[in-house]
């Protein structure tokens, strides 16, 4: 999801947006590894569906539209090896009060042991884990599905593309860090006021293997 007006904030991608026939919006995402951030994550992905998809222009606060996030988390975010968390804002002292936000938050523990879950819930999670679900006509649809798009080298080579984009701007980002890490040691040594020659050499030490010499003479001209 891009948003045009924002361009300095982080923009997310969206595994998968669902909105009913009640028009309460789902947002399924895929956690492979843990990160130490779910939380937060699952704050900036409400925060952006809220910024684009829960109210209309003109409408109030409330017509906003009902949210579900629901991430498949291949790990146990929490270590207790239950399969489904669910979370709901309520009060800390009495949980019977609730406050009305609008928003469900469920996490899918790929990895936790089975206790009292429905049929459904442990086919889902066999499914994510790659292994064959016989239970109804839906789970059969979708691994149908899934061996077709598997089989199917344009849907791989698309799939590929994707991947290929999101490692480069991991790069990008990387490379972005980097330079501005570059620039506020040049500040840091102008301000002491190293010597150009002093600056260089010390660029040449930190950053030599990734930048040629004109190139940090030139952030040096730039600064």
């Amino acid at each position: 999801m891009k948003d045009p007006s924002h361009k300095t904030q982080k923009d997310v991608r969206l595994d998968v947006s669902v909105e009913d026939h009640e028009h309460n919006l789902y947002d399924l995402e895929m956690q492979v590894k843990d990160k130490k951030d779910l939380g937060r994550r699952i704050r900036y992905y409400i925060s952006k569906y809220d910024q684009r998809y829960t109210l209309n222009k003109g409408k109030t606060y409330r017509n906003m539209k009902n949210i579900t996030i629901i991430f498949f988390c291949m790990f146990d975010p929490f270590k207790q090896g239950k399969i489904r968390y669910s979370f709901h804002w309520t009060e800390d002292s009495d949980q019977t009060i609730k406050l009305s936000a609008g928003i469900d938050i469920i996490i899918i523990n790929a990895k936790g042991k089975p206790n009292g879950e429905s049929n459904d819930l442990l086919g889902l999670v066999d499914l994510i884990n790659d292994c064959p679900v016989h239970l109804n006509k839906y789970f059969d649809w979708a691994q149908k599905k899934i061996k077709e798009l598997n089989d199917d080298p344009k849907w791989r080579d698309k799939i590929m593309d994707y991947e290929t984009r999101l490692l480069e701007e991991k790069q990008e980002g990387k490379e972005e860090a980097t330079i501005t890490g570059l620039k506020k040691l040049i500040t840091v040594l102008k301000n002491l006021s190293s010597p150009y020659d002093q600056i260089l050499h010390q660029l040449e030490l930190t950053y030599g293997d990734q930048f040629t010499k004109k190139e940090l003479e030139d952030f040096i001209k730039q600064a």
